[in-house]
Formats: structure tokens, sequence, C-alpha cells
């Protein structure tokens, strides 16, 4: 029996969006370290699949658009003539790979059938593979599309297409709320507030913020995890405020270079944040709000500019402009459907910002596709009308991807944004001294492991938690940080005190602790949390983690086993602790002597 489901208003919109030279596909290239086989690859693809109808249907939009589009299957389809096999030409470099990967973002997908495409790519030099996953927007966001690379590959090389299918996910769930009620009145005068500033404030037309046409252009450049973690630990911020720092630092160095003055620029970023909730994982379709930045290209010193888009992203934050963004959304979303169609074909060509920054947390451990391990996943975002350049990014394991998507007709260069994007976090580490190695211990400690020196039975707090509930369980159990689990158990990510305290109004400013406290109930965890982590397994070598924290300066490390469910929590506390208890013979006999 065929079944049907209605989209939801703002997958909807991916479609009334979309236009010859506006698709709005995403994607991700993974790189693997060896080629696989391509039957093999294709039964392994097909078998993940089936976990997910929603791979077998297609948007079918009505007449006159006058309800909401509805998924509907696709009667036979076999999801084997989405799968298929290239090769780059000799001699397989990233040039030959670039161009490959290009002309098929470029390509449409055919509206007949279900929105999606997966390409194996072979033929690379040293016998390396890529896979290339395309689909519409209107089916997943960022966060969603991150959540089923996992499905579609394995936490450890000895998996394959004999293993148990995934656990099929949830079925798509429509917007009914971003989870903000309690924000309206708050999040109302905030959405006033935002229009405002956009005519107060209006953007300046940059180089690449003209009619766009069809051809894409994909480059990009991957950072140390744990390098920008320490620039995160070393400034007390979050690590969305570096990666925003450092495309507002390549921005600037890219418009110098094409004699384009950075003085009194008003450069505005949409950054999308996510509205989803524990019970939302693997839940397809288009979950989020977004908050609108402006980046400070004015500024050539890297640290000034990191405080500067510290600062303003967290005064954004304290207005609650992402629940004012997503108030807008809803009222967007109530129009009737034919209004909305009719909005998405008269869209002006000109945007009120000037760029898209999307930061999602990718899988933290190292997954594999038929034994090859992938070595890095570069994520694709698509470009909108008037927006001829887009950033990715997207953490993978121990680094970090910032992908480029260009109009070649606006950024003929665009390896040159990437590259500056490159030089300017090599500035900012070189301007907090990061680079000395952290020296080794002299006793080594081979047999301690992080199981042996974790906290196992930690405080948590789910996404949903108030800020001011969470700083209550900090004082009386006299700890510093919180990881944030769904409701089986998963981490998701971790607020600690300094999140805190840069939530709340300073003393200064607000000297009764009773107003902090209620300020800070306006906030919820999912809003400050840290999503993209260095996390231990529980068998690691504890000097190993001692390690990883000295190196990113770092407090703590969430312990995960590798179904990514919490198992305890390593912190300084727990070293300092250790190192008191074996050194304490040594002590004593020091002060007998």
């Amino acid at each position: 029996m065929a079944s049907t489901r209605q989209l939801s208003s703002m997958d909807a919109a991916f479609l009334y969006y979309e236009r010859p030279v506006q698709r709005l596909h995403v994607g991700s290239l993974s790189l693997l370290d060896g080629p696989v086989p391509y039957d093999a690859f294709t039964d392994l693809m097909v078998q993940r699949l089936a976990a997910l109808p929603r791979y077998g249907q297609r948007p079918v939009r009505p007449v006159l658009d006058w309800t909401l589009p509805s998924w509907q299957d696709v009667p036979g389809f076999d999801p084997r003539h989405h799968i298929r096999h290239l090769g780059v030409p000799p001699p397989g470099g990233d040039a030959e790979l670039h161009a490959l990967v290009d002309e098929l973002m470029a390509a449409p997908l055919d509206p007949e059938s279900p929105l999606w495409e997966a390409y194996l790519i072979d033929g690379l030099a040293d016998g390396r593979a890529a896979i290339l996953n395309k689909v519409h927007h209107c089916m997943v966001d960022g966060v969603s599309g991150a959540q089923l690379l996992e499905v579609l590959t394995d936490p450890d090389p000895g998996a394959g297409p004999a293993s148990e299918p995934a656990t099929p996910p949830p079925m798509l769930r429509t917007h009914g709320s971003d989870g903000a009620r309690p924000w309206s009145a708050r999040a109302a005068v905030e959405a006033v507030a935002t229009l405002a500033r956009w005519t107060i404030e209006p953007t300046t037309r940059l180089p690449f913020n003209g009619p766009i046409s069809a051809q894409r252009r994909l480059r990009w450049t991957t950072m140390s995890l744990e390098q920008l973690l320490a620039v995160r630990a070393a400034v007390g911020c979050k690590l969305n405020d570096v990666v925003l720092s450092v495309i507002a630092g390549g921005l600037r160095r890219w418009l110098v270079a094409h004699a384009v003055s950075t003085d009194r620029l008003c450069v505005r970023a949409m950054v999308p944040v996510s509205v989803r909730t524990a019970g939302d994982h693997l839940t397809m379709g288009n979950l989020v709000s977004a908050m609108f930045p402006v980046l400070p290209v004015d500024i050539a010193n890297p640290l000034d500019r990191l405080h500067k888009v510290a600062a303003h992203m967290g005064d954004l934050k304290e207005r609650g402009q992402a629940h004012a963004t997503g108030l807008l959304l809803a009222l967007a979303g109530a129009l009737p459907a034919p209004v909305s169609a009719l909005l998405g074909r008269m869209l002006p060509s000109w945007p009120m910002i000037n760029v898209v920054c999307t930061n999602v947390p990718g899988p933290r451990e190292p997954r594999y596709v038929l034994g090859r391990r992938i070595v890095g996943i570069h994520p694709i975002v698509p470009l909108f009308e008037g927006l001829g350049l887009g950033f990715a990014i997207l953490s993978y394991a121990d680094q970090i991807s910032i992908a480029a998507s260009a109009d070649p007709t606006q950024v003929a260069d665009v390896e040159a944004v990437t590259d500056a994007i490159a030089a300017e976090f090599d500035a900012l580490v070189a301007a907090l001294d990061l680079n000395r190695p952290v020296a080794a211990s002299a006793v080594q400690a081979t047999t301690l492991r992080v199981a042996d020196l974790m906290t196992a039975t930690v405080q948590t707090v789910s996404p949903t938690t108030s800020l001011g509930d969470a700083w209550g369980l900090m004082r009386r159990a006299r700890i510093r940080h919180l990881p944030v689990v769904d409701d089986i158990g998963r981490l998701i990510g971790l607020v600690t005190q300094r999140d805190l305290l840069g939530a709340a109004p300073s003393v200064v400013g607000e000297p009764d602790e009773t107003v902090r406290l209620r300020r800070l109930g306006w906030l919820t965890a999912h809003e400050v949390m840290e999503t993209h982590l260095v996390v231990v397994a529980p068998d690691e070598p504890a000097a190993s983690a001692g390690q990883r924290m000295m190196a990113a300066k770092i407090g703590c490390l969430p312990v995960v086993d590798d179904t990514g469910h919490l198992a305890g929590i390593v912190t300084e506390e727990d070293f300092l602790r250790w190192a008191t208890v074996h050194m304490g013979p040594v002590v004593q006999e020091s002060h007998a002597a």
C-alpha cells in the first residue's frame, strides 16, 4: 500500500525556491584510504537505505500548489539506479577530483525520482577512492545529513554488507514548534529588532553578491580539531566563534586582494542553528532556526577579531535571536501553501545577507566503508540567488573541514578563499603561541587506562535543561563540566562553567544574583553547549588522554563507549587525585630524610 505524508512548510520551501540556477541539494564528499568494489558498495548502500523509507519516495506538488506537497512512494523504485560508478582521469589528483565533483554537484536531480544520488569515485592517486552523496535539502538539513552518514558507514573496519541492517529511524516530523513557546513575547520583540537592524544597517553588496549561474566550484581546507579547541580554551569562547572569525579573516584577505576596501563594510552571515531535541535523532527533514551575525572583516588582528566575534555572538544569543528567527519561520510556515509557493517564485535577487556559514558536528570517531577508513569528510552547501559564496563546516574525528561552495562567475579563484582561511587560522594560532609542543612526562604510567582514572557516576543534563538549573547543579555538585546527553544516554554536547558565566549578565551590570539567575533560566543547554568535542574511550591509555587535554588546553574529556553512550568523564581533578596518591610515599620519604 502506498504511503503519503505531507512535507513541513520549511521542507516545502526548499522545493518552492528551486530554480534552474539555484539547485538546492546538499551533499558530502568522503575520501577513503583505498578502493572498494562497486558491487559490494552497491549492496551495502541498498541494505542500509532499506531502513530509510524516504529514500524511496519523491515529493509531489499538487495542482497550483493548493496544499503542501506530499511524500509519495515511487512504484518499483530500485535504489541501484541512483548509485553510480565513476572514475577520474589520470593522474587522479586533486584537480581532477575537484573538476568531477563540481560537474556532478551542478547537475539537477530528477524530480520524477527520489531526490538523491550516490557516486563511488575511483581512479584517484595512491589507489584512493571517494564517495559523493547528493540529496535535496527538502529531505535533510545539516545535522540529519551527518546522522544519516553514520547509518551508511561503520564504526569499525570489520563490518560490511552482511552485517545487520541499521535500526529504522523515526519518520519525518513536521514543524509544529521550535520548542520556544515560553519565549514568544521576548522572541517577538527580538524579531522586530532583527528586521529593524536589517533596515538600519543594510549589508554591503560584495563581489560575490550578484545573480548566480548554474556552475559550481567546491574547495576545502582542514584544520586540527584539537588546535581549534586550544584556541577556544585560550580565548574563552565557542568553537563556532573561532570558525566564524577565521572565515571573516579569510574574506578580508580575499577582498583586499581584489582591491575591495574593508573599512565600514557591513558583512552579515546567516548561521543556521539546529533546534533538534533528543527525540529527533535520525529524524529526516529540516529542524533549524538561524542567527545573523555581522562578520568584522574590518579588523586585521586575528585575536582582536576573535574577541569581537565572540562578544557579538554572545550578545545575539542573550537577546534570543535564534528564537526570534524561529518565530519568523513559524509565522512564514503559517502562510497558506499557495502564498508560500508564490513567494518562492518571487524571491528578490538581492538578499539581506552576504554569506551562509553552516556548522555541523560530524562523527567523533573514525568511520569505515567496506573496511576502508574514511580519512576526510567535506560538506557541500547549496548557493542561493545573490549569494555566490557559501561555507559548510563539518567536524570528523580529529579534524574540521571548512568547505567553500562558489559560483565561478563571481568567485573565479575559490581556492584563494580557502587558502586565506587556512592562513588566518595559522595566524591566530601563532598569535596565541599555541604551537609549542607539550613536554612528555619522564614517568610513563603505561598500564593506567582512562577507565581506571575516570569518574563513572556523572552528573548530566538534557538539551532542554535551563541554564539556571544547570548552574544550580554545578554549585551543588561542585563541578565545572556537565555533559549533555539524549534520552538514551548518547553524548551530544558539553556545558561548562565558563559557558554559564558567558551567558549570564555580569555582576557589574546586574548585581542582583536573583535577576542574573532568572536570565539564565531563559536559555537552555542546547543553546550554549559545545557540540564539537574531543572524547576518549575507556580503554585508551590515561597518559594519552592527559596529553590530549594539555594539547587542547581543556579541563575534561568525556568518556564514550563504541556506541556513543557516555561512560564517564575524566577531569584535571582526576589526574591530580591520582598523582597525589602515587606521590604520597615519595613525599613521606622526603620528609623523613
